[in-house]
């Protein structure tokens, strides 16, 4: 990872370890929900060190927490460093919310 330093701004360039220059589309992130209730939220595990047993537990004690809440368990099983189309666009349409873990 490289740094600039521009007047009192730091602007940081990441560098992919894999060699591979990839383009990148920036999304910014989904605003915030004020609340879980009534909402479907999605608890996705990278299944790394353990991470499958959280998530799924989150999944499953989650609706003690928040009333009307759906809470979706679900294992990314493509690798880290691997996009998973499918899941994300599920996500995309389903989902209020996602809670996701790679244990590591």
């Amino acid at each position: 990872m490289g740094k600039d330093v521009c007047g009192d701004d730091m602007v940081y360039r990441v560098l992919n370890p894999s060699g591979v220059r990839r383009e990148v589309t920036e999304t910014p992130p989904a605003a915030r929900i004020p609340n879980l209730t009534d909402k479907v939220v999605y608890c996705v595990s990278q299944v790394v060190m353990g991470a499958d047993i959280l998530l799924e537990k989150i999944a499953n004690t989650l609706p003690e927490y928040a009333t009307g809440v759906r809470a979706v368990y679900k294992r990314k099983v493509a690798a880290y460093m691997t996009d998973e189309p499918e899941l994300w666009d599920e996500i995309t349409s389903e989902a209020d919310a996602v809670i996701y873990g790679c244990g590591a």
